[in-house]
């Protein structure tokens, strides 16, 4: 296929995907969930209003109590399922009212045809959708209304007075008001979980969580679309691999061990020269969020406590949550930052003026954020924020914490960030052949896209329907995060092969546009997978399941090129000077196959992800995905980089080597070791019982439970002191060992190492 044709398969793949995926969302904005105006009971008495159940919204969120439990399966998977636990104790008050006004005796006290026919009524009840529409009103059933203010008093109790079986402290939530509003919206979710949608054989959430307590089912879509998505798989895994043979896609030589020799001894410019502090931050927030997700290992098996006295009074569940994942997106994406920054003048080919002072400015501006925000978000969980929670403290979405305010200047420095990268390119629009100017014009637009991208977490706003936040907070958690990224990747490695004479413009465009095409297509609309529960239509079980099945497909290729990198350097024996860096970027590979690909197609399936959802099989896919697959690239990106900023005489590999196995055996014990089965056993249980089990605390009380928790040490000990800190200490002590500043602004970088990429043309 010619270049121009594979240019727009790359194209129409992106405004599929996108127009798929946004016209879904404007589909779904007539069909959420209602708030009802008014909640009433058979007499017409006032429950509760809209007012007060997006009041608890706000409680909800100004707490992070997202990262302390979760909402239709969306948080964290340790504490309380609010909404399930909610909808599983209305669903049981329900059924011993009806069991006494049917037989006049307790539930427990019915015999066997009895509490068939209570059970079966309790679900009928609760099934039903007694909301008008024409009056904005929802009317409960007497059963339904008569319980309620007990739902209430037992939510009251526990975010007041605590509850140390799920690491909740004393005074969680300080305001009784608060409180109340809490409870209301607590159960406003349960309702919006298990009454049917209007014309609609399943509820708003899809019959989610499963309850049989309360009729909750997985529907005749779940199973079907399950279908779908295992032909998905198997159709483009068969287009997938003719194509890549009959275009010759990832033949030839692996071209890592020839580019990293042309970079060894390459002299500094003053912005690669100020990069370098960035990768230092990125030890130290690295380092401080591996061991608050220790802290969160031992929350696991002993909530509310910890060795230390006076620590988990101090620091609840939800701000150790918090840190941990923002931790993460931080380092990650300072890296990627900060090797870009290193890169440029390569990709470019000459300094621009001033690049050093812009480069200084956004480490300031990264520095504010980062510290700003988390500071914000432990005022925000403390309570002490006051109406300012939302721009200032804790947002509530997990992985999108930060207050509004740092996010905007977060986004403020992506955009300074993409400034800094085009001017280091923008005088090859003009003067570069007209292959190499497609590159860079690739390059430049997947840059675009990361910053356009994170755009979208400002879409929503406090107050928004929370089925519509997710809606836009999963175009940044998982399109950003997994394809933007993945798209960006691809444009510089595309680009850096160019630039050292190692590819053709034409030959790598033509690998770039093919790999992006099925990243967007199967990336972009897979999003879908995660709007399964969350309040939205049915048809995002077949959009999800059809394109989520997609997204090993690429990954296959991709490991087989990892492993043809691993063979290189194999061959290049001991004193290759980048084989540590390689080996990080082959374990990218491994990652994104096992993690991404394997673990996150074991639960995509919808019939699979019905159980699934909420439990420790999706926090494995997301620790081998994220840490596995983005966190080993940019150790390799900042290693890689960091390769040419310190003088060679300096480098030592000993440090390295142990980082390498300390991370990569340390996540694989705590996956395969720790997770995996903890999650199997939970979606069994909630197979069997209902999500409200597997989530209660007597499940994390279980012999087995404890005894894996209690050994998850170990592969979160190997990962901190084996891994993380190994690395830190070699980044600090051959910091001062940086290679001077000897290329000047407008000087020519190829000149000075002797190449033109244009020639490669």
């Amino acid at each position: 296929m010619s270049l121009s044709r594979l240019r727009l398969f790359a194209g129409i793949c992106f405004v599929i995907a996108m127009g798929g995926l946004l016209f879904g969302g404007w589909q779904t904005l007539g069909r959420m969930a209602p708030y009802p105006g008014r909640v009433v009971d058979e007499s017409g008495a006032v429950l509760m209003t809209r007012e007060e159940i997006l009041a608890g919204q706000d409680v909800y969120q100004r707490y992070g109590l997202m990262d302390h439990g979760s909402v239709w399966g969306h948080g964290s998977q340790r504490g309380m399922e609010f909404s399930a636990v909610t909808l599983h104790r209305w669903g049981e008050l329900v059924r011993d009212a009806l069991a006494l006004e049917r037989f006049g005796r307790p539930f427990d006290e019915l015999g066997e045809a009895d509490r068939r026919a209570v059970e079966a009524a309790t679900a009928v009840e609760m099934k039903a959708n007694r909301y008008d529409a024409s009056t904005d009103t929802l009317t409960l059933t007497a059963a339904q209304a008569a319980a309620l203010p007990a739902l209430f008093a037992w939510w009251d109790d526990v975010f007041a007075h605590g509850e140390p079986d799920y690491g909740f402290l004393p005074d969680t939530i300080p305001d009784p008001d608060q409180r109340q509003a809490i409870g209301r919206f607590f159960v406003w979710t349960a309702w919006a979980a298990v009454a049917d949608r209007p014309g609609s054989d399943a509820s708003y959430t899809n019959n989610w969580p499963p309850d049989p307590l309360v009729g909750n089912q997985p529907s005749a879509s779940t199973y079907i679309w399950t279908l779908g998505g295992v032909l998905a798989l198997f159709l483009v895994l068969g287009v997938f691999v003719y194509y890549v043979h009959a275009w010759e896609l990832w033949y030839g030589p692996a071209a890592g061990v020839p580019l990293a020799r042309k970079l060894i001894d390459m002299p500094l410019t003053p912005s690669q020269a100020a990069a370098a502090k960035f990768f230092l931050v990125v030890s130290l927030l690295f380092l401080l969020q591996t061991t608050f997700g220790g802290l969160l290992a031992h929350y696991t098996v002993h909530p509310g406590s910890f060795w230390v006295e006076g620590i988990a009074g101090f620091i609840p569940y939800s701000w150790a949550k918090s840190w941990h994942l923002q931790l993460a997106i931080f380092w990650i994406a300072t890296t990627w930052v900060a090797s870009a920054i290193y890169l440029a003048p390569v990709i470019g080919g000459r300094e621009p003026a001033r690049q050093r002072t812009l480069v200084q400015l956004l480490f300031a501006a990264i520095l504010l954020v980062a510290v700003g925000s988390l500071a914000g978000q432990v005022l925000g969980i403390k309570g002490q924020l006051g109406d300012l929670w939302f721009w200032f403290g804790h947002q509530g979405w997990e992985y999108l914490e930060l207050g509004r305010f740092w996010q905007i200047l977060l986004f403020v420095g992506l955009v300074a960030w993409l400034g800094i990268v085009y001017r280091t390119v923008a005088h090859l629009f003009r003067s570069a052949s007209s292959d190499y100017r497609a590159l860079i014009k690739f390059y430049v637009f997947s840059a675009i896209l990361v910053v356009a991208f994170f755009a979208f977490g400002l879409f929503y706003g406090r107050g928004t329907h929370i089925t519509l936040a997710d809606y836009w907070r999963w175009f940044v958690v998982h399109i950003w995060v997994e394809s933007i990224f993945e798209f960006f990747g691809v444009a510089v490695i595309s680009l850096l092969l160019v630039a050292m004479g190692l590819a053709s413009a034409r030959a790598a465009l033509r690998v770039a546009y093919f790999t992006a095409g099925i990243t967007f297509l199967s990336g972009i609309l897979g999003t879908a997978h995660h709007y399964f529960w969350y309040g939205g239509p049915s048809y995002w079980l077949a959009v999800g399941s059809v394109f989520s099945s997609m997204e090993p497909v690429p990954l296959f290729g991709l490991v087989v090129r990892g492993m043809m990198e691993y063979r290189s350097i194999r061959q290049e024996g001991h004193d290759f000077p980048y084989r540590w860096p390689m080996y990080f970027l082959v374990a990218s590979s491994f990652w994104n196959f096992l993690g991404a690909g394997v673990f996150g197609f074991l639960i995509n399936l919808p019939i699979v992800n019905y159980f699934e959802h909420g439990t420790y099989l999706t926090m494995n896919h997301g620790h081998a995905a994220l840490f596995g697959t983005y966190g080993m690239l940019s150790i390799a990106l900042l290693l890689f980089s960091w390769r040419g900023l310190v003088d060679k005489g300096a480098w030592s590999d000993r440090l390295l080597k142990v980082s390498f196995w300390g991370l990569n055996v340390g996540l694989f014990l705590m996956t395969l070791g720790t997770l995996f089965p903890v999650g199997i056993f939970q979606t069994w249980v909630a197979f069997r019982d209902g999500l409200w089990a597997a989530r209660d605390a007597a499940f994390f009380d279980h012999p087995f439970v404890q005894l894996v928790g209690t050994i998850r040490a170990l592969p979160d000990t190997v990962i901190i002191l084996f891994g993380v800190l190994p690395l830190a200490v070699f980044l600090f002590g051959t910091y001062r060992h940086l290679k001077p500043s000897l290329i000047r602004e407008g000087e020519s970088v190829w000149e000075r190492l002797g190449f033109d990429p244009e020639s490669t043309s």
